[in-house]
């Protein structure tokens, strides 16, 4: 395929701080969902109209990583996460634009982030069109949200994700901060594992494990899963063996 790929540089790593982040990438208004689940072993991900490659210098270090839904099976503990998260109802619904979600990724942010810079200038509006350029805007057509609501039908998480042909791809995930103690991001993963399996996908895409890194490394939690690497998927395997073969590498 032809893309016109543009190159970019970040700045600092989002995930190693200390490196440079260079990206290539390429918009498209309208877009293949098969086309897109090709590119995911390529190392592809979506962030609204715009498809997204690291290509850092001398790293590597961000893994494509799947579970494959027909052999996972939740640990011990996300089995804990599970009953104590029983309570709470899941929709599949349209990505449409809601207050509710907004307001929902605005207190998420707050709490994950802090305002600085230019956000903390930023009027509603402004903050309202960022949200919706990264999370509403999709060239495919498949994108929808995943929602969690408490018994008294307050919304507790959203999740942003793409279904595709073979399975569920999770774009990006804002949950209640003061229900920190249910480790909803976690449950999540579980909870859309069985999603896809329950619409005939066999496939759950997390995004980018990075090893080391604080904010990714949990990924490598759900075992097994495949991961990619030169365009094809490698697996089924485990945290450990992966961490071998990157420090024999």
């Amino acid at each position: 395929m032809d893309l016109a790929l543009r190159e970019i540089t970040c700045g600092p790593c989002p995930y190693l701080g200390e490196r440079e982040w260079r990206i290539r990438e390429f918009s498209s208004p309208s877009f293949s969902a098969a086309t897109y689940e090709d590119l995911l072993a390529q190392g592809f991900r979506r962030s609204g109209m715009s498809f997204y490659q690291n290509t850092c210098e001398s790293c590597g270090l961000c893994r494509p990583i799947r579970l494959d839904g027909e052999i996972f099976e939740p640990s011990r503990s996300q089995r804990r996460l599970a009953r104590l998260n029983a309570d709470l109802s899941v929709a599949l619904l349209p990505n449409n634009p809601t207050t509710e979600r907004f307001e929902l990724y605005e207190r998420y942010r707050q709490a994950r982030h802090g305002r600085a810079g230019d956000r903390a200038r930023a009027s509603l509006a402004e903050r309202f069109a960022d949200y919706a350029a990264f999370l509403l805007e999709s060239p495919l057509a498949t994108s929808m949200v995943t929602d969690y609501r408490l018994p008294d039908g307050s919304l507790a998480a959203t999740g942003y994700v793409d279904l595709l042909p073979g399975g569920l791809s999770s774009v990006y995930f804002a949950f209640e901060p003061t229900l920190s103690s249910r480790s909803l991001g976690t449950w999540s993963v579980l909870r859309e594992v069985e999603l896809a399996r329950s619409l005939g996908r066999r496939w759950y895409y997390l995004g980018f494990w990075v090893p080391g890194s604080p904010k990714m490394d949990y990924k490598a939690r759900f075992e097994p899963f495949e991961y990619a690497r030169e365009g094809r998927w490698s697996g089924p395997c485990r945290r450990g063996q992966v961490l071998s073969a990157l420090g024999a590498a």
